[in-house]
């Protein structure tokens, strides 16, 4: 049986964005928001925010302790403004990528080498002022912590 080649990107929609939804669902109940309420924010079905909150979807990604913390805070801003949603979930998914839990599952999934870093070639850099090269004018930084 030949093993489907899955892209960072297909990796992404797959799984760590439905992971991703999960754990913040997991994070906006303990902040006392029903399902329905949660379902809404996130822009899912009510079912699954109850498959999120069982445990019977997105259990294939594991999180590490720092993006749980970055789920957390990015919960607490999108239960207080629910526009603040793709903002977010950028972040997040940047973190996913930061902390290698793409890679990580992007190798037990295609036959890539360990040594792999292809997703991190065409990484902007920051220059010395402090100003990224892509010109972006939001960036997840102190910002943004400096917010929640």
């Amino acid at each position: 049986m030949v093993k489907k080649l899955l892209h960072p990107q297909e990796i992404q929609v797959w799984y760590i964005i439905p992971a991703l939804r999960k754990e913040l669902t997991l994070e906006m109940k303990k902040l006392g928001l029903d399902q329905k309420t949660i379902a809404k924010i996130i822009g899912v079905t009510e079912a699954a925010v109850s498959q999120y909150i069982k445990e019977k979807r997105a259990n294939e990604v594991q999180f590490d302790e720092k993006t749980k913390e970055e789920i957390k805070k990015s919960a607490q801003l999108i239960s207080q403004n629910g526009k603040l949603l793709f903002q977010e979930m950028q972040h997040l998914l940047g973190k996913a990528l930061e902390s290698k839990v793409i890679c990580k599952f992007c190798l037990s999934r295609n036959d890539l080498p360990e040594s792999c870093d292809i997703c991190f070639k065409n990484e902007p850099k920051e220059d010395l002022s402090g100003q990224c090269s892509c010109n972006s004018d939001r960036h997840f930084c102190q910002k943004r912590d400096a917010a929640i």
